[in-house]
């Protein structure tokens, strides 16, 4: 049921993010009456909106890494399925050998550790496929960041405009600019809230994996996927 909610939650927030429309713009002819000192809130505004640009491209890059982790992640799942069949045929054969009682001891060993890595790798693509769905809601945070640098660019024009008495600022409505912008920063706040609970579910999932993990490692096959935990900081190593 939590799981329901959640999605649900998710989807309503993704489409509310993606129905969204770039912020409006108030006319700013009258920028071109001000100072240097007056355009500064201004410029460190568009300065702010850059930033949120360059902060959309990463979070882009990050998405496309956790779906490579996932893909290279069921190749290394296909391969421990493998390990775990061949090893399985091979008990088959020494019961029709008559194998000794230290022969089958060792093959169920290795049959044990087979599906131990295997539980192991299934709880890896579990919590990968989750970091997708983190790496999903975090660009969408970084898509909501942008309306929201820009709605405050738009406020800082016309308060601009306004403390420099250009008369432009007349025919701006500041209650409409002020509104757009509380939407934006609120907007982004719900986007925020979906990525701390995407998280936490991950580390649930992160936390059973490397508990089965550990579990089977004396056994297990050197992993050809270093995974990063579920930080705030998932860079590609």
């Amino acid at each position: 049921m939590r799981r329901t909610l959640i999605a649900v939650c998710g989807s309503v927030l993704a489409a509310a993010c993606s129905s969204q429309k770039p912020a409006a713009r108030v006319d700013d002819s009258g920028l071109a009456r001000l100072n240097e000192a007056q355009m500064g809130p201004v410029d460190d505004a568009r300065v702010e909106e850059g930033r949120a640009r360059d902060a959309l491209a990463r979070a882009r890059a990050n998405e496309a890494d956790a779906r490579a982790r996932l893909e290279v992640a069921r190749s290394e799942r296909s391969v421990s399925e493998a390990q775990l069949k061949r090893a399985q045929a091979e008990k088959d054969l020494l019961k029709r050998q008559y194998a000794s009682k230290d022969q089958m001891a060792e093959i169920d060993q290795e049959i044990a550790g087979s599906q131990d890595r295997l539980k192991a790798t299934d709880l890896k693509l579990q919590y990968l496929q989750q970091m997708i769905g983190v790496a999903e809601a975090e660009r969408r945070v970084a898509e909501a960041h942008i309306i929201t640098t820009q709605t405050l660019t738009e406020q800082s024009k016309y308060r601009a405009m306004k403390a420099g008495n250009a008369p432009e600022a007349g025919s701006v409505n500041p209650g409409d600019v002020d509104h757009r912008v509380a939407a934006a920063q609120a907007n982004e706040a719900n986007l925020l809230k979906e990525v701390a609970q995407r998280r936490s579910n991950a580390v649930d999932v992160y936390n059973k994996w490397q508990q089965a993990d550990a579990a089977s490692r004396t056994l297990a096959r050197p992993s050809t996927l270093s995974v990063p935990p579920p930080t705030g900081n998932d860079r590609p190593r």
